[in-house]
């Protein structure tokens, strides 16, 4: 079949361009933390796994094969150990938003997404868990 009959692809413009970035993963750390609303909950504890990605521009690092040119995977692993067992949280919500704002604060990225996944909770029923997702843009 000819290709006459498909449009050339158009170039994004100036301004799209700007909004496309690289990303950088860590997935599924895992972490025995007492974040909840009810009693037993903060005193049992559970197993939390958190998965980030951060958005950023990785054209130099990728240039210069430098690790002081990028963001270190086991800087992004401390920042979140810290945040997941520092102070208690009744929310997962809030759990990953204090994610968010710790990895903000350590590396210099355009935007982060924080998966906070729980194992179990107070739920009345056989679940594989429960988990919220948060997406932030840099706001500064």
């Amino acid at each position: 079949m000819p290709q006459e009959n498909v449009p050339p692809l158009k170039r994004p413009k100036r301004a799209d361009r700007r909004r496309q970035f690289d990303v950088i993963r860590v997935r599924d750390m895992l972490f025995q933390a007492r974040h909840g609303c009810t009693r037993a909950e903060r005193e049992v504890g559970a197993t939390f796994r958190v998965s980030v990605e951060l958005f950023c521009d990785l054209r130099i690092a990728a240039v210069h094969d430098k690790l002081d040119s990028t963001i270190d995977v086991k800087d992004v692993y401390e920042a979140v150990r810290e945040e997941i067992n520092g102070e208690t949280c009744n929310l997962i919500e809030t759990v990953a938003q204090n994610i968010a704002v710790q990895l903000f604060d350590r590396f210099h990225i355009a935007a982060v997404k924080v998966l906070v996944h729980k194992d179990r909770g107070p739920i009345a029923g056989v679940t594989g868990g429960y988990e919220v997702e948060i997406v932030r843009p840099w706001q500064g």
